[in-house]
């Protein structure tokens, strides 16, 4: 078996000038002094030497077979793998990776496709490590997909909509832990890549003027392998995570233009990238004087966005991991293709310690696999319940759909009934205190005639025509007074405006 890398391995891919850097002229100022070579020269004097250094004309192929499919192998040993493309925009890290693959496998397609390829391979049964040690052995595989934007984890699988995808960050003693995140088991490398095809779809992207394919969010596919070992005496269970993680591009905002959605997106992602750089610096700085007093008391600050902290594993702890620093051989692009150097360089620096992870205990392997077993049996039970109420919800709605109308119809003239009748209850008020001030009219006048239709014994009579004139007159205004006394009574005992208020409070009130 090969040795396992205790740093972060590091490889540089250039790529060829694009179209639009041809159109402006561009020249190329990134060479190799040798092909195949580690070494690297930027801007003609500038010398770095890494891992491995691919060429303009280095295929998909190439970069797969010389960096990676030595380290996915590693996962069968019980070993964590971390795989992680950092850049500028542009420079072609999704491409290398494979996030954006369709489906089909071709000579384009990256690095993630193909070692599914040899993942299924091993679990399938087509290609062995050693058959002599692997008789009795079973495998489970299980994919997930996330994304992080701006500074939000988001389930690439879940089936639920874009804010029900949100998912929170837990550290445990295990380390970093994702609660709720979906975890899919699959059985062949055709089925893992309908799920990524299908997470891939779902992620945020949009065009800039420095791509016009520009991934807005950093995103981490993560493939565990479970390894069960049977023998006469014991059994071994080792459980392995490959994590590939597909950066979004550092871009400067005047060449990329961006405005709007895009600049918010713009912060969000090189905020992430200089909290990911400052870790770097940090973990190279102890890698190169480990044992110093300072190197123990340093602190690494892993807090500082989400990326770092479910990176923090990968960087300075018992990952092996891979970075493939891609950069633009452009002189347009000059300045950001020496910091990705340079951080690159540093990362060479960074230490880790690989550790396998492995249960020697049947009883606790079958514990294990039962309790794996049964969380997946609850998620799955948990989904179709999701859907179950999703669908009697939605039939609940259809089904009510004509009774709210009805009833929005029926509330409509129920509001209309009551306008009519506060209307009315309006007018029946103002009659009220029109006729409570007749009332208090009359009584007046009542009480100021009554005196002149009183007989004063001691003013003198008058006699014949006049007696007979005054006596009608008297009579006249007898009657009148008898009506009005009538009206006065009949308006005192209509009802007085608090008492018509009463019922309409009432009715408020219910």
């Amino acid at each position: 078996m090969a040795s396992v890398p205790e740093t972060v391995q590091v490889a540089v891919r250039i790529r060829p000038l694009s179209e639009q850097e041809q159109a402006r002229g561009c020249q190329s100022v990134v060479s190799q002094p040798s092909p195949d070579g580690p070494r690297l020269v930027a801007r003609g004097s500038e010398e770095f030497t890494f891992s491995e250094v691919f060429g303009p004309a280095a295929s998909q192929t190439e970069v797969y077979e010389r960096s990676v499919r030595s380290l996915v192998l590693k996962l069968f040993e019980g070993y964590n793998v971390c795989i992680l493309a950092y850049g500028q925009t542009g420079s072609g890290k999704t491409y290398t990776i494979g996030t954006s693959f369709d489906g089909q496998l071709t000579a384009d397609s990256g690095i993630l496709p193909r070692a599914l390829l040899d993942i299924f391979k091993v679990v399938n049964g087509a290609a062995t490590l050693e058959p002599s040690e692997e008789n009795g052995t079973s495998y489970r595989v299980i994919c997930s997909f996330m994304e992080i934007y701006q500074e939000n984890v988001y389930d690439l699988f879940s089936h639920r909509n874009r804010y029900e995808r949100l998912v929170g960050i837990r550290e445990s003693s295990c380390g970093i832990i994702v609660p709720g995140l979906t975890e899919v088991p699959v059985s062949s490398a055709e089925e893992t890549f309908r799920w990524l095809v299908r997470g891939a779809s779902c992620r945020a992207m949009a065009p800039t003027s420095m791509n016009k394919e520009s991934n807005r969010s950093h995103t981490i596919f993560t493939v565990m392998v479970r390894k069960r070992h049977r023998t006469d005496e014991d059994e071994k269970v080792t459980i392995a995570k490959l994590h590939f993680v597909d950066l979004a591009g550092s871009e400067r905002t005047k060449k990329s233009h961006a405005s709007g959605d895009r600049l918010r997106e713009t912060i969000q992602i090189n905020k992430a990238l200089l909290a990911l750089g400052n870790v770097i610096s940090t973990l190279a700085s102890i890698g190169a004087a480990p044992s110093s007093k300072s190197a123990r008391t340093t602190f690494v600050s892993y807090r500082d966005s989400k990326l770092t902290r479910l990176l923090q594993s990968s960087l300075g702890g018992n990952s092996i991991t891979l970075m493939l620093a891609c950069v633009s051989p452009a002189n347009y692009n000059l300045e950001e293709t020496l910091s990705t150097l340079r951080y690159a360089d540093r990362a060479l620096s960074i230490r880790n310690k690989p550790t396998k992870i492995t249960s020697a205990s049947s009883s606790s392997g079958t514990e294990l696999e039962r309790l794996s077993l049964t969380i997946s049996q609850l998620r799955n039970e948990n989904e179709k319940l999701r859907r179950r109420i999703a669908t009697e919800l939605k039939a609940f709605q259809d089904q009510g759909g004509n009774g709210g109308t009805l009833q929005s119809r029926n509330m409509k003239q129920l509001i209309a009934q009551n306008r009519t009748l506060h209307g009315q209850l309006q007018s029946t008020v103002e009659a009220s205190t029109r006729n409570e001030l007749r009332a208090s009219i009359a009584e007046n006048a009542l009480g100021r005639m009554e005196p002149l239709l009183l007989i004063d014994p001691q003013e003198p009579q008058p006699f014949g025509e006049e007696s007979q004139a005054v006596e009608e007159l008297r009579s006249r205004c007898s009657e009148v007074l008898l009506r009005y006394r009538n009206e006065v009574e009949a308006l005192r005992k209509r009802p007085t405006v608090s008492e018509k208020v009463a019922p309409l409070k009432y009715l408020n009130s219910i």
